[in-house]
């Protein structure tokens, strides 16, 4: 019996599956909106449901013949993360979720021992040791953490819009740049900032990031943005291989210090990647085809 797996990289922004043919390495892959289990898993769900009934029809097959490995932000939740996993099991052969941390991990450095910060509109880093020990580093979320994030950048953006305002100087290029977006007057702000989500103050950062050379506050919020990466970094074992993932990576990295960036190396894949390795370990035989983890896109 051929086996399919479907591995998914989803996120606050964006979702990313690819469907995998284990005995030809043949794939399908789809982008959609977000899943992190953050934003609702009714969403998520739906959202994972359907890119997988997509390459299901590609395939020609069912999706009840699909054997479904998740890497979903906010699945660190375990109450989340469980009503996920029984949800997708009415419509998958099997089903497993692990944080978006842990596939990112594993996709880095094809699963061999790594130090992995991703930045994207969230933040996290793992450690793989060379014992096979998964260390969690931050994923606490924007309300405590996600320092070195896309949402915490814009969460001190507008914090430091505020006070501005509130004391009645002339808004620097960047307070104006946010009030356009977010608005002038008291009740537009405290509008946009009750409906606001992480991936609404992550979509602040590309405005604001070209000015960091014209304006003190957007180079005082990458400054900012760059200490905490570093302190992040710190947190891991230096004997690792050190590889920066995410949205906000390649931003980032030349900006790290320039010990930081001689360690540096480039990931050999990502966390759809991972998640492809980790669903072959998981579902797929021994003897079936290697190729499975990274097969070309159909």
């Amino acid at each position: 019996m051929t086996t399919y797996i479907l591995g998914v990289d989803g996120g606050g922004t964006k979702t990313i599956a690819r469907l995998v043919n284990t005995d030809t390495g043949q794939s399908w892959q789809c982008l959609g909106g977000p899943s992190s289990l953050s934003l609702g898993v009714d969403s998520a769900v739906k959202t994972i449901v359907q890119q997988g009934s997509e390459l299901a029809r590609q395939a020609g097959i069912a999706l009840s013949d699909i054997s479904l490995l998740c890497g979903l932000a906010g699945s660190s939740e375990q109450s989340l993360c469980l009503a996920a996993q029984h949800a997708l099991q009415a419509s998958f052969y099997q089903v497993e979720i692990c944080s978006d941390a842990k596939t990112s991990a594993w996709g880095a450095n094809h699963g061999q021992p790594v130090a992995v910060v991703a930045l994207g509109t969230g933040s996290v880093a793992m450690t793989l040791s060379n014992q096979g020990i998964e260390t969690l580093i931050g994923g606490w979320g924007l309300l405590v953490g996600d320092e070195g994030s896309g949402a915490r950048f814009g969460l001190h953006a507008i914090n430091t819009m505020l006070w501005e305002m509130d004391s009645g100087q002339e808004l620097s290029a960047t307070g104006r740049l946010l009030s356009e977006q977010v608005g002038y007057e008291r009740s537009d702000i405290l509008s946009w900032l009750r409906a606001a989500k992480s991936t609404d103050f992550a979509a602040l950062l590309p405005a604001i990031w070209p000015w960091q050379s014209r304006c003190p506050v957007a180079q005082a919020l990458v400054q900012q943005h760059l200490q905490a990466v570093v302190r992040i970094i710190q947190t891991l074992d230096p004997k690792l291989p050190l590889m920066l993932i995410g949205g906000l990576a390649a931003l980032t990295a030349p900006l790290l210090p320039a010990h930081i960036q001689q360690r540096l190396q480039p990931a050999l894949g990502d966390a759809l990647d991972g998640a492809c390795l980790l669903a072959r370990h998981l579902f797929v035989p021994i003897s079936s085809d290697a190729r499975v983890g990274f097969a070309r896109q159909a």
